[in-house]
């Protein structure tokens, strides 16, 4: 689970139903991954969440 800039929140899985990320198994690939943009679904989908705040 990461909590993304924006707010909402994200669960990445190593086998979600639509998209493959297999670098979750792997320790050195998910240190890779800290830091680095990924895109919201929820906000693409113009979708509000409670734990925005104010």
């Amino acid at each position: 689970m990461v909590e993304l800039s924006c707010g909402h929140t994200q669960h990445l899985r190593h086998q979600p139903p639509w998209q493959s990320r297999a670098w979750v198994m792997d320790p050195v690939q998910r240190l890779e991954k800290i830091g680095q943009p990924f895109a919201c679904g929820w906000c693409a989908q113009g979708s509000v969440s409670d734990n925005l705040g104010d």
